[in-house]
């Protein structure tokens, strides 16, 4: 059985990640359907932006409160190298998009 959720570290600790309950919020908040999110970030043609609230929204979908994501976008995301960031934003999108296997539940301090 496959799910959207994945578990990755992020600065200070493992957090948990779902975008897919939150894709509407993230299509509003960009003015851009999922697809067109998606080809920019995996084209490489995005805008920072773009990998800042697809995280911000994994969070958020994966039960993490808005403020708490605020906060940890804002320590460990913004001003941080975008590799990672992007990296981390395409295997969101990733489980997203295809799925991915079931892993334990991370029990941060969120």
């Amino acid at each position: 059985m496959t799910t959207t959720r994945i578990h990755r570290f992020l600065g200070d600790n493992e957090y948990s990640f779902d975008l897919a309950p939150q894709v509407v919020p993230l299509e509003k908040r960009l003015d851009l359907g999922i697809g067109e999110i998606a080809q920019r970030v995996v084209s490489g043609r995005f805008h920072h932006r773009d990998l800042i609230e697809i995280i911000r929204f994994a969070l958020i979908g994966a039960g993490t409160s808005p403020e708490a994501a605020k906060n940890l976008i804002e320590i460990f995301v913004d001003g941080a190298p975008v590799s990672p960031v992007h990296a981390l934003a395409n295997e969101i999108l990733s489980a997203t998009w295809d799925g991915a296997q079931p892993e334990p539940e991370v029990n941060a301090d969120e």
